[in-house]
């Protein structure tokens, strides 16, 4: 789900900003950067985010000011520069490209000013000062995701319902099934062997295995089952992530109509199940969304 959400917190001296945006990712997949001073902390920073965010692309930008600090000394990359030179008197003897290499080119080359100095690490207060940032930034997070998880279970309830009533459009007319079964068979038989008496039991016989084949009331028990599920589940009845867990019981949805689609050969039917696919489809696009 996309989002942003941003903090701040101070302590003596210091100043923490944190900034968190997110984006539709079938898994969780999170992008830090952060100064150096928090390097060390890096993984239990990740894990208190992931204990938040279940699924979606997450960029996290943590910076550090500290009041009154004098701005931090550069030197100038000695290694770098001579690379650099190297490479540009490479391409103009070896390969005959000629121009001019000036300082303000030069400057504009990544690495060729650094820090001085390393950061050093935090203290634990400062620590808890970084943490409480983090903790109002994915408060901010949650909400902004939140706002945009009602309007997507809005259009999964719709969507769910117009599944539901298209299942309830193929059970009415499969209940005709059996006996269109019986009026095709006495055409097919009447036209290949019209002076040939018929056994109406053998008819019979022949008219309930074709209607059981092509049955699909266990389907669409399952189907109305699966649809419940999908229900209470957007509903968000039991506050937990639900994206994977719709993820996979689509796929149950998907199996059965599949099924009804197989079994009944029928040209209404088989409208139904298309309309049916279709529908599926629109909710698995839209659940890639959801956490």
């Amino acid at each position: 789900m996309t989002g942003y959400g941003s903090g701040s917190a101070q302590a003596e001296g210091l100043k923490v900003t944190v900034e968190l945006r997110s984006v539709n990712n079938r898994f969780a997949d999170l992008k830090l950067r952060l100064p150096e001073a928090l390097f060390g902390v890096e993984q239990e920073l990740r894990r208190k985010i992931l204990a938040t965010v279940k699924r979606g692309r997450i960029d996290v930008d943590i910076r550090i000011e500290r009041d009154g600090a004098e701005a931090a000394p550069v030197v100038l990359n000695r290694p770098m520069v001579q690379a650099v030179l190297g490479a540009w008197r490479v391409l103009r003897e070896e390969f005959g490209i000629h121009g001019n290499w000036d300082l303000p080119t030069m400057m504009r080359t990544p690495g060729i000013l650094e820090a001085a100095e390393k950061g050093a690490p935090l203290s634990e207060g400062e620590l808890e000062t970084v943490v409480r940032a983090l903790e109002v930034a994915l408060d901010a997070l949650d909400s902004d995701r939140a706002r945009e998880g009602e309007r997507l279970q809005a259009d999964l309830s719709a969507r769910i319902e117009v599944m539901a009533r298209l299942t309830a459009a193929i059970r009415e007319r499969a209940a005709s099934v059996p006996e269109a079964i019986r009026g095709r068979l006495n055409e097919r038989v009447q036209a290949l062997a019209a002076s040939i008496p018929l056994d109406p039991g053998r008819m019979a016989q022949e008219v309930a295995f074709l209607a059981d084949r092509a049955d699909v009331t266990e389907e669409l028990v399952r189907l109305d089952g699966h649809l419940d599920h999908a229900r209470s589940l957007v509903s968000g009845a039991d506050g937990e992530p639900v994206g994977k867990r719709l993820d996979f019981l689509l796929q149950e949805i998907h199996r059965e109509i599949n099924t009804i689609a197989s079994k009944c050969q029928d040209l209404t039917i088989g409208r139904g199940t298309l309309d049916l696919k279709a529908e599926a489809e629109k909710v698995r696009e839209q659940i890639q969304n959801l956490e």
